[in-house]
């Protein structure tokens, strides 16, 4: 699915969502400080977690403001999340523009993410009139997913330095740290809509089954995406040494020579060749990996699209699968 599938309507959900967080990091700001929490918020993000919010939260309100404060809060964790990710990653990129460590300095980086991390229990406390019991489940769902990301990260980092790893431990990886991401949205902003527990639950699992999809593709991304597309280098994560199901499986099917090369692109400081590109980009495909890896993110999709198989029938539903289609599909 190609973006403008979407296009015309996402914009009526991203909007809003962009709006209040321009007015909570508004542009211009006097301190580098300011400026470096708004362009954390401003560079290409594509508001996937504060959709899905506003998406879930109209399936069962007829009406996506209600959650809007709910997006904002899952965006700001999510750019506080990313500008530590490229700290740890040492990333120059981040969506076609410098990484905020890169254009402000490590301090005034980390110190931008904390602005933007502790901004998040503020726009859930505007939730003062839900009804305690549905606001008590919402800030548990915030601080599990907060708290399964930032194991995630570090379940990451350790994979960078073991010499062998397991797919089972990277598919735990990625549901910590990026399914939990989506999955929380999702039941959170079916909760503020006015859902049961039940309904809620279905919710996360959905966002969970599309989380694991969208980060499959991701790390296929890295290593046979376009670099004009994705707006920053391939080969960001081989280059920290993170594994991903695609390598492991091209690994797993290579002999000696070829996993020795594969090797030799991990944690590089220096520049990748094109040759070398083409050469890892040619293993993957003529050992089936990339097809491997889109079984799985497939699979993934299909779970998603079931339990979204009793919801009520109409244009949230209709969207949530299209924005399902393209997440899974997508080329940056």
């Amino acid at each position: 699915m190609q973006i403008p599938d979407v296009a015309w309507w996402l914009r009526d959900y991203v909007g809003p969502v962009n709006s209040a967080l321009e007015e909570l990091c508004p542009p211009g700001g006097a301190t580098p400080l300011e400026r470096a929490a708004f362009d954390a918020l401003s560079v290409g993000g594509k508001r996937v977690r504060g959709t899905l919010a506003l998406l879930w939260c109209e399936m069962y309100s007829g009406d996506y403001r209600p959650a809007i404060n709910l997006a904002v809060a899952y965006e700001l964790a999510h750019a506080s999340a990313l500008i530590q990710d490229d700290i740890i990653d040492r990333s120059e990129m981040r969506r076609g523009e410098k990484s905020i460590g890169a254009k402000y300095g490590l301090t005034t980086a980390l110190l931008a993410s904390d602005l933007l991390l502790f901004n998040v229990p503020k726009m859930v406390a505007r939730y003062e009139n839900l009804e305690s019991r549905r606001l008590t489940r919402v800030l548990d769902l915030l601080g599990e997913a907060c708290k399964a990301t930032t194991w995630g990260e570090f379940i990451d980092m350790e994979m960078a330095g073991d010499g062998e790893t397991s797919e089972r431990r990277y598919e735990e990886m990625i549901r910590l740290k990026t399914s939990s991401l989506l999955s929380a949205p999702c039941a959170s902003g079916a909760l503020v809509g006015g859902a049961s527990d039940e309904e809620a639950a279905l919710a996360g699992r959905f966002g969970e089954e599309v989380g694991m999809a969208y980060q499959i593709q991701d790390d296929a991304l890295d290593l046979v995406g376009d670099e004009s597309d994705l707006g920053k280098p391939v080969f960001t994560d081989m280059r920290g040494g993170k594994k991903s199901v695609v390598l492991m499986h091209c690994m797993g099917r290579c002999g000696s020579e070829d996993k020795a090369f594969i090797r030799g692109l991990m944690n590089r400081t220096g520049a990748y060749s094109k040759p070398e590109i083409e050469r890892l980009g040619r293993l993957i495909r003529e050992r089936g990996s990339l097809a491997y890896a889109r079984k799985k993110i497939e699979h993934h999709t299909e779970e998603a699209k079931l339990v979204l198989g009793p919801t009520p029938e109409g244009a949230v539903k209709s969207r949530l699968l299209e924005l399902t289609e393209y997440l899974a599909a997508r080329y940056y």
